[in-house]
């Protein structure tokens, strides 16, 4: 029996996104929609007090999406309208025209553009008080808590535990015969509120005890945060779970210049779970491995604008990275910048997942592309569009795919970036202390016919 937690999810927007940068990230302002020239009303619908504001909604979501959407040909902007004003007209309150616009948004199947109504004021949760280890863990009967992610900056990690290690005991009990994930965490919640747990780790075949205390962990935080890892035999591995947070291509560059000074002279880059995020942030991590053009955006059959990194000198002798996107004008669109930007030049690996996207398979298909990177793993999801936030007169907002992304040289991605090496893991070869897409990634590395250890 295989069981799992709850996915945690990072502060990461709309899942899948791909925004812009600095420039394009704050909401945009629709032009001014003209007034709608409506037919006669039909008394039972005037009857209604949101009934102008409903027809007001859709002839301005008409109207922008015939305006900015990437493929202009997608629908007939028209008659999509009117396929849905009934609905939104009928609509008895906010939440019933909000669910009306949003089935009108979804009707155009491309995954980006996303009917947000009207911004509330959510903030995230504090963290919990209790004591965590900052570990994603799913339970296998008879073989006990399966690691399926460690969370960087968090004790999990600073004690040295790895994805696909299994917690076989907590203190004296055996947890692989429990019976569920919620006993087993019940009994590590139990440990860490007595203090430092110990447990007893299967990594492969060797076994050994860990004391780790646990500490107030901000999920949230974390869950965007790269987690770097020196394998041995100079290979060094890198997951960056999100291109979303301000900060994260300036983490990878640090993350990278660690592992080199640690001795790494080959890396795997892991994208598997990445659903994209923000350009720039994803062309300054793209900056390790590549400078110069590495993606660019098609709007309405023409290059709308490419995303560029380079390394500039400053008059004190240091260099900045700076991660550029710039319209077909050369204006620019928006940039992210790191000072003291890092060089690898080594053997790269990049590792995907089926739901790897939008900035992520764009970072994956980039450098693979280029020449710069195998890729290993499953295909992605082929979801590349880029979106611009709206907003329209009564404050809703609005997601608008506004182009499609594809590599600098032309490569198309609609389908997914396709690996070298297909290979996919398992909770259950997790607890067999296997991740088949890793060994795949080092067995390239290695120039091995074979995967090490598996089959010998």
């Amino acid at each position: 029996m295989v069981s799992r937690g709850p996915r945690r999810a990072g502060a990461r927007g709309i899942v899948g996104a791909i925004v812009l940068g600095a420039v394009l990230l704050g909401v945009a302002v629709a032009q001014p929609v003209p007034t709608p020239r409506l037919g006669p009303v039909d008394p039972a619908r005037a009857a209604s007090p949101g009934t102008v504001a409903a027809e007001r909604l859709v002839d301005e979501l008409v109207d922008l999406f015939a305006r900015a959407y990437w493929d202009p040909d997608h629908l007939d902007w028209g008659a999509w309208g009117e396929r849905h004003r009934a609905a939104a007209v009928a609509a008895e309150d906010r939440r019933a025209l909000d669910a009306a616009l949003g089935r009108m948004v979804r009707e155009l199947g491309d995954d980006h553009s996303s009917w947000l109504g009207r911004p509330g004021e959510a903030s995230a949760p504090p963290p919990s008080e209790a004591p965590r280890l900052g570990l994603q863990l799913a339970y296998v009967a008879g073989q006990g808590l399966v690691i399926e992610r460690v969370y960087a900056g968090t004790p999990a990690e600073t004690a040295g535990l790895r994805r696909a290690d299994v917690i076989t005991a907590v203190g004296a009990l055996d947890v692989r015969d429990v019976g569920s994930l919620f006993e087993a965490n019940a009994a590590l919640a139990a440990a860490l509120a007595e203090g430092p747990a110990q447990l007893t780790i299967r990594r492969g075949r060797v076994a050994f005890e860990v004391e780790v205390p646990g500490a107030a962990v901000a999920f949230r935080d974390a869950a965007g945060r790269p987690y770097a890892l020196l394998l041995g035999d100079g290979v060094g591995y890198l997951h960056v779970p999100t291109f979303q947070e301000p900060g994260v291509g300036a983490a990878v560059h640090a993350a990278v210049r660690d592992l080199a000074a640690r001795g790494a002279t080959a890396l795997v880059l892991d994208l598997r779970g990445n659903l994209g995020g923000r350009l720039v942030e994803a062309g300054l991590a793209v900056g390790p491995f590549l400078e110069g053009d590495w993606a660019r955006a098609i709007a309405r059959g023409e290059v709308a604008w490419r995303a560029t990194y380079t390394v500039v000198s400053r008059r004190d002798g240091g260099e900045v990275g700076v991660a550029r996107l710039e319209g077909a004008g050369g204006e620019l669109l928006g940039e992210a910048r790191v000072v003291g930007p890092v060089r690898f030049s080594g053997p790269l690996v990049v590792l995907t997942g089926s739901e790897t996207a939008s900035a992520g398979e764009i970072v994956a298909g980039g450098l693979a592309a280029a020449g710069r990177a195998r890729v290993v793993g499953e295909r992605t999801a082929g979801n590349v569009e880029a979106v611009r936030a709206y907003r329209l007169s009564d404050g809703s907002q609005v997601l608008v795919a506004i182009a499609r992304l594809e590599a600098a040289g032309g490569a198309r991605l609609d389908d997914g970036v396709a690996p070298e090496v297909t290979a996919r893991a398992t909770v259950l070869d997790l607890a067999r202390g296997q991740d088949p897409p890793l060994a795949e990634a080092l067995r390239l590395l290695a120039g091995l016919p074979f995967v090490p250890g598996r089959w010998f």
